[in-house]
């Protein structure tokens, strides 16, 4: 495996959770005060989904067996087939996502636009809110680099890399379909009753 790869993954993993610990810090707690708007009212689990969960496994798990294998070359795949249930907290998230744009934009754009300007800050909330989709994408990319790369590499070592691109690869599509159930039920519910009885009748004839 390149070690440029490994410095890449590193260097943008550090990246990612600088990011999610910003709005952990800065955004979170405004949901909290006493003047955060009617709508957004008990609403932080929608608005961030589990945006924390995934802050506290990357700041504290899955980013220091990164800085390990940098002493430990090809332990990469290991690492992401090691944690391979925490990566199921992505498919969660993007499930959510939907809710959270919609919440942000119908009720909090102005809310947050104060505290951006009070931080001085470029980007928006929305554009760190978009981290975790773009990350898994990334890994998932990354993980495709780092296969074609380490040809010369023993079988086990290609096969946890290929086993843990598996991994991140189900996760985008489990989010996918998780959307996708969604935008189902949505249609069945503002269905009119009557073109589904009809529909259904149609079915049985």
């Amino acid at each position: 495996m390149e070690e440029k790869r490994k410095i890449e993954l590193l260097l943008t993993e550090k990246e990612y959770v600088r990011s999610l610990g910003y709005v952990v810090t800065h955004y979170c707690p405004l949901l909290e005060q006493a003047d955060v708007p009617q709508d957004l009212r008990g609403q932080r689990g929608r608005l961030f989904g589990n945006l924390e969960k995934l802050h506290d496994f990357h700041r504290h798990v899955f980013l220091r067996d990164l800085e390990a294998c940098l002493h430990e070359p090809l332990r990469v795949g290991r690492y992401f087939l090691r944690h391979r249930e925490k990566f199921g907290l992505y498919a969660l998230y993007s499930k959510n996502k939907p809710q959270s744009d919609s919440l942000l934009v119908h009720h909090g754009q102005e809310f947050f636009k104060q505290k951006q300007v009070e931080l001085g800050d470029k980007m928006d909330l929305s554009s760190y809110l978009l981290k975790p989709v773009q990350r898994i994408s990334k890994y998932s990319l990354l993980l495709q680099d780092m296969l074609k790369e380490c040809e010369t590499q023993s079988h086990s070592e290609r096969g946890e890399l290929q086993a843990s691109l598996e991994v991140i690869q189900f996760q985008l599509r489990h989010g996918n379909d998780l959307l996708a159930m969604d935008d189902i039920q949505d249609c069945d519910v503002r269905e009119d009753p009557m073109e589904r009885n009809l529909r259904r009748t149609c079915k049985k004839g």
